[in-house]
């Protein structure tokens, strides 16, 4: 059984909210992933998802996620960053669904160790609305260094 995870979530169907999805997908295709991960398109199944994140140490969550920030900024933070937020003011991935989701998980105990999060700052998050220019480019970068941590790991957990 694969140690990491890395779920993609989103909606497909709403512009820039289909990064995660994207990102999952091509990775999916890649042979040159460590052979403990798994990468898995969670779509928009939010809490459905809490008995697939339990099975897994750490998990590597991608979607666009709304910061303010420049369309196409790429930040990682972790679930305890996420949890400094707080309250009403707590940064929403996916509409809030995926954040309850989590918040669920670490409720029942069954949240994985560690929960890093790859958020996308998204431009357009409109029905039928093709991805963005900036979110498009920001998907490999996301990939390499998405890629780059995993090695770094991989490397590391070997001495």
């Amino acid at each position: 059984m694969a140690d990491t995870l890395i779920l993609g979530v989103g909606n497909s169907l709403m512009g820039d909210d289909a990064i995660g999805v994207l990102v999952a997908q091509q990775l999916q295709l890649r042979r040159d992933l460590p052979p403990d991960v798994d990468v898995i398109d969670g779509g928009t199944d939010g809490i459905g998802l809490i008995p697939v994140m339990e099975r897994y140490r750490r998990v590597f969550v991608v979607d666009a996620v709304p910061m303010g920030l420049a369309p196409g900024t790429i930040r990682r933070f972790t679930w305890a960053d996420v949890r400094l937020v707080g309250g009403e003011k707590m940064l929403s991935l996916h509409q809030s669904d995926f954040t309850e989701a989590l918040l669920l998980a670490e409720t029942l105990r069954c949240l994985p160790a560690e929960v890093i999060i790859y958020g996308v700052e998204p431009q357009q998050m409109a029905w039928d609305a093709p991805v963005s220019l900036p979110v498009e480019q920001a998907r490999l970068t996301l990939i390499d260094n998405l890629l780059q941590e995993l090695n770094n790991a991989q490397k590391n957990s070997a001495y």
